[in-house]
């Protein structure tokens, strides 16, 4: 048994609104260039992939799409569906860009341009529901004592890379861009080691 374990965290592959609208609870698939995307990512994750390999993905349709390209070239790999791992609910800003969203919410624009992590969207989910749920995954995660391929959404990746780093906050700059992993190495769970009783006298 090794004492460390491995998880890849996967930002899905591109869709026609990557870096363009806000892309919460919307459910757009990956575009021509996502495909390619998700088909080279495939190529490189599959050696790494084997029957003790997990493979969770958002329900969200460009993180399965993007799940299955890595589980078709892995070969007989399922893929599970944990909504614990969704993008954020941007609530009023899903599916605007950002010039839109200064329109409609100047305040919440500026907030996001200062810098912080912890929004709570109008109309959608706060910041400690986002981080309660991932912290929900990531833990079971670790009690399964799997390696394991997350494919998931950038708000997610952010709070998970905290996790592994006990608390220690990322930025949005570690954030892999669409199609992408980073790769983090975590103790493995220790497991109770039943104790041995002496015969009796």
């Amino acid at each position: 048994m090794t004492d460390a374990l491995e998880i890849v965290l996967v930002r899905h592959a591109s869709t026609d609104w990557s870096g363009r609208r806000y892309c919460g609870r919307s459910d757009p698939p990956l575009n021509e260039a996502g495909q390619a995307e998700a088909t080279e990512l495939a190529r490189r994750l599959a050696p790494m992939l084997d029957s003790a390999t997990r493979v969770v993905a958002s329900p969200s349709r460009r993180a399965v799409e993007t799940a299955h390209a890595i589980a078709t070239a892995a070969g007989d790999v399922s893929v599970e569906r944990d909504p614990r791992w969704l993008e954020s609910d941007f609530g009023l800003a899903d599916g605007l860009s950002f010039d839109a969203l200064a329109a409609v919410d100047p305040g919440l624009a500026d907030a996001i341009l200062s810098g912080p992590t912890t929004i709570d969207w109008p109309g959608g989910e706060t910041a400690a529901a986002l981080a309660a749920r991932v912290a929900s995954a990531w833990a079971e995660l670790l009690a399964a004592g799997r390696p394991a391929v997350v494919v998931t959404h950038a708000g997610p990746i952010l709070h998970a890379l905290g996790l592994a780093r006990n608390g220690v906050a990322a930025s949005f700059d570690e954030v892999p861009p669409p199609g992408r992993e980073i790769r983090v190495i975590v103790p493995a769970p220790k497991v109770e080691r039943p104790s041995v009783l002496g015969s009796p006298a």
